[in-house]
């Protein structure tokens, strides 16, 4: 059918040139200022680019480490996140109410919550997403995520109502003791740590500057059940510890003796567990398996986290000067909450104000055409670049946790470390570039099985670790194995001519 094109009406005795504009607003302009809403940020070009060197840094790193991207709703049912985040974060919800719906206005009076609120951490989401599919899902998932997020409190430095967060998460690997107390498998544990290690090493930051501070949760309560506190009263007593830098000393004393926790017998029981302290520290050193890493660590019985999901190892990235840049543990239960079978998983948030504070401060944040340039440079790939495995003899699973951090920390040039004038983002930082390397986490050593693994996983690479530091290279494309014309196999010594990370950044 043809599109006609009718007249405009006009008034009676009007000609379209003679409207009258009695119907248009004579309104004077508006000279009042309108500022943005109180705790969030107008990003004008650099700013943004700022932003960008952050989650492009988190992205970057999470890929390397074998992690997989994930996205979720902005905003969740309130519910959700009264299941077991416990009260701190309900009141700090921004809830969204239309107040159309009589059922909706009904609802906030009688329970002061709206349907929905804009979410303020992710795990609750990431737990409901997991349980929808957990037996669809591989063991483990390895997840990563970063957008924006959002709490009403009071706007303070390294604190806004609205800031991006990255979130990395690891669930389902499992426990080979009881899953809270010592004796249980700290590889998930050692594996969060460590991707937190990668992107602080990226950003050019130092253990001199900043300490991943950790403790056990359940030794915590047991110290304070010691102390006399009722078992029941545990969850408020680690909310309370957890504010304890927050308020003022006098009210911190009225909170404690409200709920019968005698602070002096607390502090002796805290003392008294350098046993467990060294249990657990000696497991999480023996899964992290690289010296160079222990010096980011340190155990700090005052570490509680206040959210009620958490159940053994708890952890915060503490910079002087800085609230937590970032803070996370254990949460064993939380997947069975939602519906899903008993789930161990650990995982950890970093918001991008802190952190971009502390870059800010320490230099390490590039300005002009290095921000640009630091922007623009190529990430990770999304595909793993290599899938690395031991040949049978258990000797050889140190050499993979050390292989493995080599190709995802890169090798750097000596002459750039021995400039003053270094720094992180330079091009010619790395003689061996980071890249995207995995490891299997299946019990068998069957190689036909692991190479099926590999190819399930769409690793370009396939690498072999056999006894005396020498490795065998597959090309996972060509199914060719892959040679060096100098000295036939591979090393896995970052220093030697062979080392296999340079052979496989030269093919990728």
């Amino acid at each position: 059918m043809p599109i006609q094109i009718l007249p405009c009406p006009t008034p009676s005795g009007c000609t379209p040139e003679r409207i009258p504009y009695h119907s248009m607003s004579q309104k004077k302009p508006n000279t009042k200022k309108i500022k943005p809403p109180k705790g969030t940020r107008d990003l004008y070009p650099e700013d943004l680019l700022r932003q960008q060197y952050i989650t492009n840094a988190w992205r970057d790193a999470a890929l390397r480490c074998g992690f997989d991207e994930i996205a979720g709703p902005t905003f969740e049912t309130t519910e959700l996140y009264a299941v077991k985040s416990g009260e701190g974060i309900l009141g700090e919800l921004f809830q969204a109410f239309s107040g159309k719906s009589p059922k909706e206005v009904e609802r906030v009076k009688e329970t002061g919550q709206a349907e929905f609120a804009l979410r303020p951490e992710f795990t609750p989401t990431l737990a409901r997403m997991y349980a929808a599919k957990a037996k669809e899902l591989p063991q483990p998932c390895k997840w990563f995520t970063a957008g924006p997020y959002f709490r009403a409190e009071r706007p303070q430095r390294g604190r806004l109502r609205e800031f991006l967060q990255w979130n990395c998460d690891i669930i389902g690997v499992s426990s080979n003791g009881p899953p809270n107390g010592p004796g249980h498998n700290e590889t998930m544990d050692a594996e969060i740590f460590a991707v937190l290690v990668r992107l602080f090493e990226d950003l050019g930051l130092t253990h001199d500057e900043l300490i991943i501070h950790y403790t056990n949760r359940q030794a915590v309560v047991d110290a304070m059940v010691r102390a006399g506190l009722s078992k029941d009263l545990s969850e408020d007593a680690l909310w309370l510890l957890d504010r304890r830098s927050k308020m003022s000393h006098e009210a911190f004393l009225s909170e404690a003796d409200a709920i019968g926790l005698d602070l002096e017998t607390f502090e002796k029981s805290i003392q008294s567990q350098s046993s467990d302290a060294q249990f657990f520290t000696d497991e999480l050193m023996d899964a992290i398996g690289t010296h160079d890493e222990y010096k980011w660590y340190g155990w700090d019985p005052s570490v509680v986290r206040g959210l009620a999901y958490y159940t053994g190892t708890v952890f915060e990235a503490i910079a002087d000067g800085e609230r937590a840049v970032a803070g996370g543990g254990r949460y064993d239960n939380l997947i069975e909450l939602f519906g899903g079978p008993p789930t161990p998983a650990c995982g950890f948030g970093m918001g991008d104000v802190v952190l971009g504070n502390l870059l800010e401060d320490k230099g390490l944040m590039p300005t002009g055409s290095d921000l640009m340039d630091a922007v623009a440079r190529p990430q990770a790939s999304i595909r793993p670049v290599a899938f690395v495995v031991p040949n049978g003899d258990e000797n050889n699973e140190a050499l993979v946790h050390t292989l493995v951090a080599n190709l995802r920390r890169g090798i750097e040039c000596e002459q750039w470390k021995s400039r003053d004038d270094r720094k992180p983002w330079d091009r010619d930082r790395y003689r061996v570039p980071p890249m995207h390397a995995r490891v299997t986490y299946k019990s068998t050593r069957n190689l036909k099985k692991l190479r099926s693994d590999a190819e399930k996983q769409h690793a370009r690479f396939f690498v072999e670790i056999h006894a005396d530091n020498k490795v065998e290279l597959t090309n996972m494309d060509t199914r060719e194995p892959i040679t060096s014309e100098t000295h036939g196999s591979f090393s896995i010594d970052p220093t030697a001519e062979n080392y296999v990370g340079t052979a496989i950044a030269a093919r990728s």
